[in-house]
């Protein structure tokens, strides 16, 4: 009871700083930058509050190795959204219309990359790091996998808005970015898949999320077949599945130097 509680209320009072402070307060670029930088010393101090061990209790610690498992979430993301965007082209769901000039390019990049960069490793730490801190030792893996894709199907829905379709295509997510920080008992990999996934959608939509903000300028025609619909889901799917067959016989392991004790 008392690790349910400590769970509950890490995750409450984290999401309520990540996620409502941008709605009560309005917030520019360079607020919001901040914002996502005072996070990490607020979650230390969550986690010391409650007598835990600092950011290694939202699995965020380095080790021999962790580079390479964040490149190697980050392509695998890349990948997936990288088939996902391109057969929306060639199925007509978009329309080229060109790219930005090389000087615009070069400072979207770089908002893209830090702004999703922090957002996709602040989100792990709360949705996932969290809970698998607190029960992936005390429960059996499956149900740990429900309870952690759950909780992420939810917390996208919070974000998102609920759709049956968007429910099934967040738990395909899910099933991958969970996964992969179960098996590899580090953030690196989940975060990896996280950034890469929105790289690619920051690249067409930039972090506003809206169409032509990003690098590529592109126009959305109207569509409304089954493969339009449930094509970003058939691509999740399909690399939960890549995902699967490549961290199923990972040992997990206690990495060896930690972040902050």
């Amino acid at each position: 009871m008392k690790l349910a509680i400590s769970y509950l209320f890490s995750y409450i009072v984290l999401s309520l700083y990540f996620n409502l402070l941008p709605v009560i307060f309005s917030m520019n670029d360079i607020v919001r930058f901040f914002h996502l930088l005072v996070f990490f010393p607020f979650a230390y101090l969550v986690s010391k509050s409650l007598n835990q061990k600092g950011l290694i209790m939202y699995g965020l610690h380095f080790f021999k190795g962790w580079q390479k498992n964040l490149f190697t979430g980050f392509a695998i993301g890349f990948s997936a959204w990288a088939v996902l965007f391109s057969l929306r082209f060639l199925l007509g769901d978009f329309q080229w219309n060109g790219m930005k000039p090389l000087s615009e390019s070069l400072l979207a990049v770089a908002v893209i990359f830090v702004g999703f960069g922090l957002g996709s490793l602040i989100n792990d730490m709360i949705v996932n790091g969290l809970l698998l801190y607190y029960f992936k030792d005390r429960m059996p893996f499956i149900f740990v996998m429900i309870f952690a894709v759950a909780v992420y199907s939810l917390d996208d829905i919070w974000n998102e808005g609920f759709s049956f379709n968007n429910t099934i295509f967040s738990i395909a997510l899910g099933l991958s970015i969970t996964f992969a920080f179960y098996k590899t008992d580090s953030i690196w990999v989940s975060t990896g898949i996280h950034l890469g996934l929105n790289v690619v959608y920051g690249l067409f939509f930039g972090i506003s999320g809206n169409a032509g903000d990003g690098l590529i300028l592109f126009e959305m025609n109207s569509n409304t077949n089954f493969l339009h619909n449930w094509l970003s889901t058939i691509i999740a799917f399909t690399m939960f599945l890549f995902v699967y067959l490549t961290y199923r016989d990972n040992q997990r392991f206690q990495p060896a130097i930690p972040i902050v004790k």
